[in-house]
């Protein structure tokens, strides 16, 4: 073949990288417009392979076989790039079967009259075909005729379509998609700019044409373009549409502040002329909220739309900022459930100190009035069969009497809410005008909640979500305004109580004590008068009276521990002291049992005076139960972290598990407990000194009675204190 052997190798390498680019778009035919792409490559594939092979063989007929194959394959190409560029920029709704249907009719026309020229001559036959040598290469060449010509004009109307499309998405589409754009424009430029050439006669040989030569350039530099950019991974369009389709307003300004740019979202909001406009005239205050980074908002019919603005800066390739894209991020749901939180934490702080149920429900409603986007609210409180309003929104007030907003029929909505716990949503029986969606939230044991809009509108799973909280608060609020009026009361009724028990006692002490001071006197006046054998009894009298006006003031002393305060009824008492004189007195007072006391010194502990008739209760209720035939009692106190334990020992009979449990209520007899208050009176004194007392085993027998007082760390007095 001489000097014609690189067009033939030209136009198989272009027609095996044809073949190559279809075969790595049929692998991503899942990927949008690859399917075209590759079906684009097919026919330019054919196109360069049967021109190879065309220029090859000196066969006239084989030649002209071949020539009619290379007509129709490259028939295909304009059309095939029209359908791609459609494909890649989007425009799916022309790809439609019946557009590809027209679009497909004149090629497909052109290849029934090739392939049937032998039967009708309106094109060449084969016998049209010769040899032909130029330039030292020989090879079959077959006519052109008119209908080459039709071809022609048909493909050129096609790339034309093809360019203008791409040109339009050029002009409206991303930075990143342009440069892909203008890449596959200039590519394909490259394969029109070599058919134009061969169509001029810039050619070795009539059936060489120089397209399928540029095939290897054109495919690389489509396909460079297409994968450079992740064509396959991601579609061109899928940024325009991801921002067209935005629920946010987009804003694209310049360095001026004109709006050049916008989706839907702000054409929707702004109006549909904004582009040119300046940012200001567009967006009144817009600018304020950019530069002092702070919310933007819209009135509109629908109430007030927030906005979280969200600027990039936009710049050329020399770094220079050339303008702004604002994102105008809604935030309205945001903004309105935080706007409700501080409202709910502002009135929860006003429940607190409201006092009373109409100020609670006057402030349930006023929040509701105010967060809940409600024509009207009102709270509902139980009173014998009826639910009465405590209060409600001044529409109401207007258009219902008082008597009218009493619910008691069981039917009623807001009856069943409150009846069964459950809250319920149904339109208001009135006047049709009148009619409302009425939400009813129970409040538990209390009432209810009603918050109402106007005919037609729905209640948000959000307003129905806040609206229970509301309930929930008030409720809370509610009960506790319960609980401390019957505090009050209790504490009232108390308080009156102490008062008369403390009259009653002081008239009980005064006449007792009076009463024994004058059988006292009585008694030592008769003294001279009885003989000696008679004068124990008088004795006796005599020693009854001054224990009864000792337990006199003993009582008293109880009586004004019990009902003063912690800070009243405590002081530092020096146990170690206590002990040693308790345990001589019991000691004394025992005759044949051994007392032994281990004590720590300097123990401290709070207490008051009767700290000594605990500790010798204890004592005493050891030794008199103590059946042992050498009773002894060991009586041990040492400090233990911040408690003082004192622990009595003997050697007695011991306990059962269910006496321990049960020694220190009030109502076991004294014979089971020690002389004089017993043990529920050691119990008592000890629950007010913030100690503890219980009983243990002793090994090998009896029992250890275990009391434990606070420690004292500093030395104080009833009123004062001081460091110790």
């Amino acid at each position: 073949m001489g000097t014609f052997a690189w067009p033939v190798a030209g136009s198989l390498f272009g027609g095996l990288v044809a073949v190559a680019l279809a075969a790595v778009a049929w692998r991503h035919r899942e990927e949008p417009a690859t399917v075209p792409f590759g079906t684009l490559m097919v026919a330019l594939g054919a196109w360069g392979l049967s021109q190879a092979a065309l220029l090859s063989t000196r066969s006239l007929a084989a030649g002209y076989a071949l020539e009619v194959f290379t007509a129709v394959a490259s028939a295909q190409v304009p059309p095939l790039l029209l359908v791609f560029v459609l494909a890649y920029t989007g425009r799916d709704q022309w790809l439609r079967p019946r557009y590809l249907a027209v679009l497909w009719s004149v090629p497909a026309g052109f290849a029934i009259v090739r392939s049937t020229a032998p039967l009708h001559g309106l094109a060449s036959v084969p016998a049209d075909a010769t040899l032909v040598t130029a330039h030292g290469t020989t090879a079959p060449s077959v006519p052109a005729g008119l209908i080459a010509d039709a071809e022609l004009v048909y493909g050129y109307v096609a790339i034309g379509l093809a360019y203008a499309v791409l040109l339009q998405f050029a002009m409206t589409a991303r930075t990143v998609h342009r440069r892909q754009t203008a890449a596959i424009a200039v590519a394909a430029t490259v394969g029109l700019s070599a058919d134009v050439a061969t169509r001029v006669g810039h050619h070795l040989h009539p059936e060489a044409s120089l397209t399928p030569l540029s095939i290897p350039v054109v495919g690389v530099a489509i396909g460079w373009a297409l994968f450079r950019y992740d064509f396959l991974r991601v579609s061109p369009l899928a940024g325009d549409l991801l921002v067209d389709q935005l629920p946010d307003p987009v804003l694209v300004v310049d360095d001026g502040d004109r709006v050049v740019d916008h989706n839907r979202t702000a054409e929707d909001r702004f109006g549909p002329a904004v582009r040119g406009d300046s940012l200001g005239a567009v967006a009144p205050g817009l600018c304020d909220a950019l530069s002092g980074d702070e919310a933007y908002t819209v009135r509109g019919d629908g109430g007030i739309t927030y906005y979280d603005p969200q600027v990039t800066a936009i710049e050329d390739q020399h770094g220079n900022q050339r303008g702004r894209l604002i994102v105008l991020r809604d935030v309205t749901g945001q903004q309105r459930r935080q706007d409700r939180l501080e409202a709910l934490q502002s009135a929860t702080r006003e429940f607190i100190t409201a006092e009373s149920e109409r100020e609670i429900a006057q402030l349930a409603v006023s929040f509701a009035d105010r967060v809940l986007d409600g024509d009207a609210a009102a709270i509902y409180l139980a009173e014998g069969d009826e639910l009465r309003p405590a209060a409600v929104s001044e529409r109401l007030e207007r258009e219902y009497d008082a008597a009218e907003l009493v619910v008691d029929d069981p039917s009623d909505p807001v009856f069943r809410a409150y009846e069964t716990g459950t809250a319920t949503t149904e339109r208001r029986a009135g006047d049709a005008a009148a009619r409302r969606q009425r939400l009813a939230v129970p409040l538990e044991g209390h009432g209810a909640l009603t918050v109402e809009r106007r005919e037609g509108a729905v209640f948000p799973a959000e307003d129905e979500q806040f609206a229970e909280i509301l309930a929930r608060t008030t409720q809370v609020a509610l009960t506790q305004i319960e609980r401390e009026q019957e505090l009050r009361e209790s504490r009232a009724t108390v308080e009156r109580r102490s008062e008369q028990l403390e009259f009653f006692n002081g008239v009980l002490r005064h006449t007792l004590r009076n009463a024994l001071l004058v059988i006292r006197g009585r008694a030592e006046h008769l003294r001279a008068d009885v003989d000696g054998g008679s004068e124990a009894h008088l004795d006796r009298i005599v020693g009854w009276c001054d224990e009864l006006t000792e337990l006199s003031e003993k009582i008293r002393a109880i009586n004004e521990t019990v009902t003063a305060s912690e800070a009243e009824r405590l002081e530092t008492i020096d146990l170690s002291d206590l002990l040693q004189e308790r345990t001589a007195t019991v000691a004394a007072g025992h005759e044949g049992v051994t007392v032994d006391c281990d004590v720590e010194d300097d123990l401290r502990v709070l207490a008051n005076e009767l700290a000594r008739d605990v500790i010798e209760s204890v004592v005493r209720n050891a030794v008199r139960h103590n059946d042992a035939d050498r009773p002894r009692v060991s009586i041990t106190a040492r400090r233990v972290a911040d408690r003082v334990r004192v622990e009595v020992a003997d050697n007695g009979p011991g306990m059962t598990d269910e006496m321990k449990e049960t020694v220190f209520e009030r109502d076991v007899a004294t014979s089971q407990t020690a002389h004089g208050f017993g043990l529920y009176f050691v119990s008592v004194m000890m629950n007010l000194y913030g100690g503890t007392v219980w009983f243990e085993d002793n090994e090998p027998r009896g029992t250890v009675a275990v009391v434990e007082f606070r420690y004292a760390d500093r030395i104080e007095t009833k009123g004062t204190s001081g460091p110790a």
